[in-house]
Order: structure tokens, then sequence, then C-alpha cells
């Protein structure tokens, strides 16, 4: 099995510059500022679905500040409190997101039934001309993201919603022309749901990573049978048992295990041998193995682990 486990987890930190946050910030003040002239002209053109774009794009700027803290918080080294330091902070903020989009979603597909049925009148205009302004902010914003999406969850989090948001724009950006040609007003509720969708989709598809790392599940790029085996490989170890493996953080793995070694192996010599193979093929260095013979008994006897 190769062992390219990607970009993703790394043995060492690696802090982004602070000057990096500067793109975040503007990112904010735009989402921001647009938030305000969606919602405002929504409610002038009696657009729900402009209202939804708006409420999207302030949780993209709720998100943002969320990411902008967290980063600042991640950068703090370990404390006594907080010995594996404090770069889950990220982790946090991201699931804090996308629980705010998923009631921010069923609320618009709330507020949209009730008006499919009752569709108002609709002002096509500014509904074309605010989600066109929403359109060239959101690929703007998007722009200022790329690159730290490519460091963290939390920041990619934000790009692919401002993704996700163009997206939406150009749809309702399509029903503002709808209603003005041909007054087709239940497109603005229809559009509304669309929408809404289109948010808890991407929600879905990116919870799960986040999820795993808060559940300590095993990382999607490792392969806990494969690292068992390698380390059964090494010569004095006769059995691999209690092995866990999964993400500190976004960037850091761990791995523990215990070791049965044949009666008479050099035990020292064993496990320096087993953490260089880690740290070597599959860039694991927060190793921790406890060496055990059959003899001597070990912690999983109970369950026949080294029985």
């Amino acid at each position: 099995m190769p062992h390219d486990h990607g970009p993703g987890h790394h043995g060492h930190h690696h802090h982004p510059a602070p000057a990096s946050d500067t793109a975040v910030l503007w990112a904010v003040v735009i989402n921001v500022v647009l938030t305000f002239a969606q919602v405002a002209g929504g409610v002038v053109a009696g657009s729900v679905a402009l209202i939804a774009d708006g409420v999207h794009n302030f949780s993209d700027a709720a998100a943002l500040v969320l990411a902008f803290g967290a980063r600042r918080l991640a950068r703090r080294g370990p404390t006594a409190m907080m010995s594996f330091g404090w770069e889950r902070a990220e982790v946090i903020a991201a699931l804090v997101n996308y629980t705010a989009l998923i009631l921010v979603a069923l609320w618009l597909m709330g507020e949209a039934a009730g008006r499919l049925f009752a569709p108002p009148e609709v002002k096509g205009g500014i509904v074309i001309w605010l989600a066109t302004l929403a359109l060239v902010i959101d690929l703007g914003t998007a722009a200022l993201t790329w690159r730290l999406s490519k460091e963290s969850v939390n920041i990619r989090a934000a790009f692919l919603h401002n993704l996700a948001d163009a997206g939406a724009s150009v749809a309702v950006i399509a029903g503002g022309v709808m209603i003005a040609l041909w007054d087709l007003r239940w497109v603005d509720p229809v559009l509304t749901i669309a929408i809404s969708v289109f948010i808890l989709w991407h929600v879905v598809q990116d919870l799960g990573p986040v999820l795993r790392i808060l559940m300590m599940g095993t990382p999607a790029e490792r392969d806990g049978a494969d690292l068992a085996e390698h380390l059964g490989e090494i010569a004095g170890v006769e059995e691999v048992h209690h092995l866990h493996i999964w993400a500190l953080d976004e960037k850091r793995d761990a791995l523990e295990a215990h070791l049965v070694l044949s009666e008479g192996a050099d035990f020292a010599a064993v496990i320096a041998q087993a953490k260089a193979m880690l740290a070597e093929e599959f860039d694991l260095t927060h190793v921790t193995l406890e060496p055990e013979t059959r003899a001597r008994g070990c912690a999983d006897r109970a369950t026949g682990g080294c029985a």
C-alpha cells in the first residue's frame, strides 16, 4: 500500500505568518457589507431568495471571524493545562460554522415554503443588481482565502462556502431576470429552497472530516491494518495489538500500540527501529509504543490480546 498521506498531516507544527490574517480580515469586512446590502435590498424588493443569499453571506463572515480567532488561538504553544496545544480550536470553530449553516438553511426553507403557496410581489431589477454585486464579492472573497484554505479546515470551510455563494448568486440573478421579464414570482421561493439544499449538501460533504478529528477516528488516509503489518515485520515483534491512530489536529497524527516481543529481544532496539520506520515511511512522529512479552503479561490479556 502506498504511504502517500497527503499534505494535510505533518509531524511538525507549521503556523502561517500573521500577515496572512489580513486577507481574512478583508474577507470579513466585504462580506459584512454585502450582507447588509443584500438583506436591505431583499426587504425592499420583497425577495426572500436575496435575503437567503445575504444571510448565507453573513454566516460566511461569522465563520471567517471564528477562523481568525481560532487561527490566533492555535498559535499558542502547549501549556500545563493544554499539553497538546490549541490547534484543535480551528476544528471546533469549523464545527460551530457548520452547525450554524444547518440552522440557517432549515430556517430559510421554512420561510420559502410559506411563500411558495402565496408568492408576494418581487422587484426583479433590485434582485439582479444586488445578486450581481454579491457574485463579484463572493469571487473576491474566495480569491482572498484560496491560499489559506490549503492550510486550515476552518478557512477551507469558509472558502468552499464562498464558492457555493457564488453559485447561489448566479441562481438568484437568473431568478431576478425571470421575475423581471415574466413575473414568475414562484421562482423566488423555489430558488431559496434550492440554495438551502445546496448549503446542506456542502455541510454534509465537509462535516465528516471535522467529526472524525473530534471523535478521534482513524484519519481517512491512514490504514491501521497496514501499520500493524509493518510493525509486525520488525525483527523481534511477534504480535501487534491495542493499536490506535487518531488526528491531534489537521496537521498531526498520533499512534499508540502494544508490541508483544519474543523472549530475549532487545526492547530498546526494537522500539527505536519501530519509531524510525513509522517516522520515515508514515510520517508519524507522535508515537507511543509499549513493549510486552507473553511471559510477563500485558494490558490486553483479559481480552486475549496477547494470549
